[in-house]
C-alpha cells in the first residue's frame, strides 16, 4: 500500500501514530537535507508500510527525493529510501508503536537509475526502478529494473539476485 502525505498516513496508521509517523519522518527527512545542502522534492515522496523485521509490526520504507540547494534539474537530484522501524515497549508506554529512524541507501539520481515504486514483500523492499539503456539520453532510462533490500542490525543491505536453476551449470 502506498501514501503520499499526511493524508494516507493517517489511514494506514491511526490519527495518533500518523501524526508522530510523519513528524518523526519528516523530521528526520530535514535533518538529511540540511546535511546534504539540499532540499527535499516533496512531490515525489512516497511510501509504504510493511513488517520488514519479523517483529509483526508495520515498519514504513519511504522513498524521497533531494535536490542539492541552488541547483534545479533532474540531473542533480539524488532518489533514497529510507526505512523506519517500529519499536516500542509496553502498550500503555508514551513511545509505543512509534517509529524510528533505522537505515537509508542511495536507490538513484543522476543519469544512473530512476526509482519509481516501492513494495515490501516477504520481509524484502522491492524497489522498482528505470536504468540506462545503450543510447538513452542521461535524463530518460528507459530499462525496467528492480533492487530489492533487506534490514539488517546495521543498515540495508542489497540482496544478490538468485541464480536460475540450470544456468551457468554444467
Amino acid at each position: 500500500m502506498q501514501w503520499c502525505g499526511v493524508i494516507a498516513v493517517v489511514y494506514l496508521l491511526g490519527a495518533q501514530a500518523a501524526a508522530a509517523a510523519s513528524t518523526d519522518v519528516q523530521h528526520w527527512i530535514n535533518t538529511h537535507a540540511q546535511r546534504s545542502q539540499s532540499a527535499e522534492l516533496l512531490s515525489a515522496r512516497s511510501g509504504v508500510v510493511g513488517d520488514l523485521d519479523g517483529d509483526a509490526r508495520d515498519d514504513l520504507a519511504v522513498l524521497y527525493t533531494l535536490r542539492p540547494d541552488g541547483i534545479h534539474g533532474q540531473r542533480s537530484e539524488r532518489r533514497y529510501l529510507a526505512v523506519f522501524k517500529r519499536r516500542g515497549g509496553t502498550r500503555n508506554a508514551p513511545h509505543y508503536n512509534r517509529l524510528y529512524y533505522h537505515a537509508h541507501v542511495l536507490v538513484g539520481g543522476a543519469g544512473v537509475a530512476e526509482a519509481n515504486r516501492a513494495t515490501i514483500l516477504n520481509k524484502t523492499v522491492v524497489v522498482e526502478l528505470l536504468t540506462p539503456r545503450a543510447g538513452d539520453a542521461a535524463c530518460c532510462p528507459t530499462r525496467p529494473a528492480t533492487r530489492r533490500y533487506r534490514l539488517t542490525p546495521r543498515g540495508l543491505t542489497l540482496v544478490k539476485a538468485a541464480a536460475k536453476a540450470g544456468v551457468g551449470m554444467k
